[in-house]
């Protein structure tokens, strides 16, 4: 161990170990991992065994982005730590006229990616567990899969730990910018270094108070459900990745097939309207398992049978759902990694690189990143 390093990285989500990868496969030395608990813990965004990965997207930004992700990224990573990360399954989303689906189908038709619009009745027939009910079509996304999260966190986290040094369960008090290098002080020691990117999700704004008014924390239901039918159609292969796009703004629901524990994944998607404390973490009220129950009524052909599970996390978000990769204003020594939560896991290695690469380089390597850069920085 030592005080004085080259680059710190204060959170082990996706997105901070995404970041300490890219910083060791490029051969930094004197790095540190910094998480206030053990990897994997359930407090924020990025546990769980399972993730959606897709192109379809409301923006052509994210899906040139996504190509990058599937095409480099995650193979990648994948080639490193020599496990199966990505799952293929097809995926499909849909909603009513007033919902984002009109701007998903035009995003991906632009980039030209792997997505076709398909009519309700061929998608009932291709999977005859959704109603797919008020939507005037369906995206049927053959780039998409799932993304095994529990395996890429465990493998991620052991990469790191091999390379660097790795300190769990240790809490950061204070980030000082004024002074160079910079000062981290934890529960129990104080650390220089050179350049520091926060990934602390929703304790984010304790570290970087600039981001007072650009984030809020919004806690999630999400389940594990049992329907009453043949349980080979809750499987991969078989079941897909979905999202219902809800009304005007936001994803409403959004689903996986079983994987990795008992039931079909089911969850919905809030960003607005609330500013959880991720320092008092709740279970699900009645009213949330309840308006879980009406919508899996509401969306599938086979009855709710039971839940498997119910569990929470805490999203950390922006307000239009836009990541914040940028400099800090008051030091470039500081990079910020924030509001990554609802629809970040599948790009953290796309998005941990361009971290790693602003703390080191002080410019992304990635030219579609760069390309489309100015979406990601701090506003104001």
């Amino acid at each position: 161990m030592s005080n004085s390093y080259r680059l710190a990285i204060i959170g082990g989500g996706i997105n901070g170990l995404c970041a300490a990868f890219s910083a060791a496969a490029r051969g930094t030395d004197r790095v540190v991992l910094i998480d206030q608990f053990s990897p994997g813990h359930n407090r924020g965004s990025s546990h769980g065994h399972s993730r959606i990965t897709r192109s379809a997207y409301i923006s052509e930004d994210y899906v040139s982005l996504m190509q990058v992700a599937h095409e480099q990224a995650w193979p990648e990573i994948e080639s490193v730590i020599g496990d199966q990360l990505i799952y293929p399954s097809e995926g499909c989303f849909f909603g009513p006229v007033d919902s984002k689906y009109a701007s998903y189908a035009k995003a991906v038709t632009n980039v030209g990616v792997d997505c076709v619009e398909i009519d309700v009745e061929d998608a009932r027939k291709r999977y005859p567990q959704f109603k797919f009910a008020e939507t005037p079509g369906v995206i049927l996304d053959r780039t998409a899969g799932l993304v095994a999260a529990s395996k890429a966190i465990g493998g991620l986290y052991s990469y790191a730990g091999q390379r660097m040094d790795v300190l769990e369960n240790m809490a950061v008090l204070d980030v000082d910018l004024s002074s160079s290098p910079v000062r981290i002080r934890t529960a129990t020691d104080t650390l220089t270094t050179e350049a520091v990117i926060i990934t602390a999700g929703p304790w984010v704004r304790n570290l970087v108070p600039t981001l007072n008014g650009q984030v809020s924390v919004a806690r999630q239901t999400v389940s594990y459900v049992r329907l009453k039918t043949d349980q080979d159609a809750h499987q991969l292969g078989n079941f897909p990745v979905w999202g219902n796009l809800g009304r005007r703004n936001s994803i409403g629901y959004y689903g996986l097939p079983e994987f990795g524990q008992p039931g079909i994944k089911v969850a919905k998607h809030i960003i607005r309207g609330r500013d959880d404390d991720p320092d008092q973490p709740r279970k699900p009220t009645d009213e949330d398992v309840e308006d879980l129950r009406a919508f899996i009524r509401d969306c599938f052909v086979p009855e709710f049978d039971k839940f498997e599970g119910i569990e929470t996390c805490h999203y950390t978000n922006t307000s239009n759902e836009d990541y914040i990769i940028d400099h800090h204003p008051d030091n470039p020594a500081c990079v910020i990694g924030a509001g990554f939560s609802g629809h970040g896991f599948k790009l953290g290695p796309v998005t941990g690189r361009a971290l790693a690469d602003l703390a080191l380089d002080g410019a992304p390597s990635c030219d579609t990143f760069a390309r489309v850069r100015n979406r990601f920085k701090l506003k104001g």
